[in-house]
């Protein structure tokens, strides 16, 4: 059985980067785990570098997370937009990753997507957002697949029915469903 991972960086349980996951996986009918960032309490990287030498990271609080992502097939980052980049639960796990930039495996193992929601346009914030899950992903041994914005949440919350069907279209052709 293929599984897939979302790792959900809003706070808000119901809002519009909760819609935009939802309609991006319901066509998954395979395992899917999602974390709520919010709810992990991941502590920041205190640049002690001793995963230099270990190539792991000593505090515990994400390996739940690594174990389900190394053994996944698909990889999602779902993420609002704030100050240009991820909310900071989010950002303290990608800071966490700095075992991983040490490690020397470059093999692909996993396809990676991005969604992303906005209050605005998102037109500096994807660019922005794609580079750093890029560089994540590779650390993750996953290939970046694409993105998807959600955009001009400020004025609606809602997604329409033709953003739901481009993201189902994305969907199906990230999860290889015909």
């Amino acid at each position: 059985m293929k599984k897939a991972v979302v790792l959900n960086a809003s706070p808000n349980p119901d809002g519009s980067t909760a819609q935009l996951i939802s309609a991006f996986t319901h066509i998954y009918n395979e395992k899917l785990i999602v974390y709520n960032m919010y709810n992990e309490k991941i502590a920041p990287c205190i640049g002690c570098n001793r995963c230099a030498d270990g190539g792991k990271c000593f505090m515990s609080d994400t390996n739940g997370i690594l174990n389900d992502i190394f053994t996944a097939d698909f990889l999602i980052f779902a993420s609002p937009v704030y100050n240009y980049s991820f909310p900071s639960p989010m950002k303290a796990f990608l800071d966490r990753l700095q075992p991983y930039f040490f490690s020397e495996s470059s093999q692909i193992e996993r396809k990676g997507f991005l969604l992303v929601t906005c209050g605005k346009s998102g037109k500096y914030s994807i660019e922005i957002m794609e580079k750093q899950t890029k560089t994540a992903f590779s650390e993750l041994s996953a290939e970046f697949c694409g993105s998807y914005v959600f955009a001009n949440t400020d004025k609606r919350n809602t997604l329409q029915q033709n953003e739901i069907r481009k993201a189902e279209s994305l969907a199906k052709e990230f999860f290889g469903i015909v």
